[in-house]
């Protein structure tokens, strides 16, 4: 019998329909379509839900185990409320779904319709369709954005949560700002103090946890939270916004400061010119996972520890809310479950989405060089007839047309490319999968430095949990892994 699945996640328009009491989104929808899927027979054997609203693959853990699955061709067909709950981001998103789902068959079902990529009149029909939704992706975006920069201009403060020693107000309509806590305010202003007297950040959480005065929502002051306050220009009463150069622009807000400008800028200063050492000199050894590995837990990152007799490094959580849920792993405990991760992660998503596109330029004849080219030119062709149509040039009778045209020369392409090119029997995987497969492999080698690299380039964050005091026994430890 036929196997489907079901896959789940919420949009920025479910959420606030949440919050207006319209009901729990995902139950809904599974409820569609489960009555959908008994209408037609067929078989639910998994639900992927996804409980997080990235705009990206990446960041969707959930999609990432669905589209391993797809290329494994474990299903016939998955459901779904909408195209556009699979792929709404960059178009290398929505070309690695696209491939995938064509390349394994899989159909995608639908409440308004049944998707057949294997059929070229559905295979046209899906790619139109996340074409559309990338452009209302952006287009809603590119308002949403327009209008968070225009309240920032007017001093609002558009943050989702208020900064300590802050509370979020809303005194008038479409009026957003902070109101002071007093208590919060002053340990503010001795943070900026002790920070001008020579002390440094973590010196600054020491002290304030023997003083007795706890942050907002933990029991122990952490040395990133005081440099973010001593970072934050809303303490001075202004509001900043990143702009697309990733330059800060500063806005008077409507708030009241903490502290003067004067003294936020010579702290800013003193940053600046006096910033803390981050790794000894002479100092042999680095932790090679700084800015990857994070407490599951806490969310904090986890931090190097060397034995006495610098033999032996281990990686563990320096929060004391933590002490005794996660214990520390050797980097080599750590490395063994990352790699196994990495190999099934690039053995099965790259291959499948990259294995038609990864070829060596000494394999590529001068013709199939030019044929490269010449489809090169085609694919841009077929993008700007998407534009034409959008911008309303063409009709959906031109759109078609055209489309029909540019796809009979994109398949003929392909064709003469595929006879040109000379592949190896041998040959068993692309250069680019060949080369992570070799960093991989002679990871040890490598200096801290670049393992560091490597790792910053190919994952976007490591979700670290372990119980149990053993550290001969390594069952228990969990890495929950976000690529890039």
């Amino acid at each position: 019998m036929e196997s489907y699945c079901m896959y789940l996640r919420k949009s920025r328009a479910d959420a606030d329909a949440e919050k207006r009491g319209e009901g729990e989104t995902l139950s809904r929808h599974m409820n569609i379509l489960a009555e959908l899927a008994r209408r037609y027979g067929f078989e639910i054997v998994k639900i992927y839900r996804e409980i997080v609203s990235g705009e990206n693959i990446s960041a969707r853990p959930q999609m990432q185990l669905m589209l391993a699955d797809v290329a494994e061709k474990k299903y016939s067909g998955v459901l779904v409320m909408e195209i556009e709950r699979l792929a709404r981001g960059d178009t290398v998103d929505q070309g690695i779904v696209a491939r995938i789902f064509r390349q394994s068959c899989t159909k995608i079902i639908t409440p308004v319709k049944i998707y057949d990529p294997c059929n070229e009149f559905d295979e046209e029909y899906f790619e139109f369709s996340l074409f559309m939704s990338r452009r209302e992706y952006k287009t809603i975006n590119r308002r949403m954005q327009s209008g968070r920069l225009a309240s920032a201009r007017e001093g609002n403060y558009i943050a989702s949560s208020a900064p300590y020693g802050y509370r979020k107000i809303n005194p008038i309509p479409k009026v957003h700002t902070l109101e002071i806590i007093p208590e919060q305010a002053e340990t503010v202003r001795l943070i900026y103090q002790m920070y001008l007297d020579g002390c440094g950040a973590r010196a600054i959480a020491g002290e304030l946890d023997r003083m007795g005065i706890s942050p907002e929502k933990s029991s122990f002051w952490q040395t990133a939270s005081i440099k973010k306050i001593l970072s934050n220009p809303v303490y001075c009463g202004k509001i900043s916004w990143k702009s697309k150069s990733n330059q800060d622009m500063l806005f008077r807000g409507r708030h009241e400061p903490v502290i003067s400008e004067e003294i936020f800028q010579k702290v800013q200063e003193k940053k600046k010119n006096c910033p803390a050492v981050q790794v000894r000199q002479g100092d042999g050894f680095f932790n090679y996972y700084h800015g990857v590995l994070y407490c599951a837990k806490c969310r904090r990152q986890m931090r190097r520890r060397a034995s006495s007799d610098g033999k032996h490094e281990y990686l563990f959580c320096a929060s004391r809310e933590c002490s005794g849920f996660v214990t520390a792993s050797s980097f080599g405990e750590i490395d063994g479950a990352l790699f196994a991760a990495l190999r099934y992660r690039f053995s099965i998503v790259e291959k499948t989405v990259y294995s038609d596109e990864i070829t060596t330029a000494e394999k590529i004849s001068d013709k199939g060089r030019l044929i490269r080219s010449a489809l090169e030119k085609a694919e841009n062709q077929r993008e700007k007839i998407f534009d034409l149509f959008e911008q309303g040039v063409y009709n959906e009778d031109i759109f078609r047309e055209r489309m029909d045209k540019i796809r009979q020369k994109i398949m003929k392409f392909n064709s003469e490319l595929s006879d040109c090119t000379e592949i190896p029997e041998t040959e068993t995987g692309g250069g680019l999968i060949v080369k992570i497969e070799d960093i991989i492999n002679n990871f040890g080698s490598l200096s801290p430095v670049r393992k560091n690299r490597f790792l910053k380039n190919t994952i976007d964050k490591i979700f670290y949990s372990k119980h149990g005091r053993s550290r001969k026994n390594n069952s228990s430890l969990k890495l929950e892994i976000f690529f890039r």
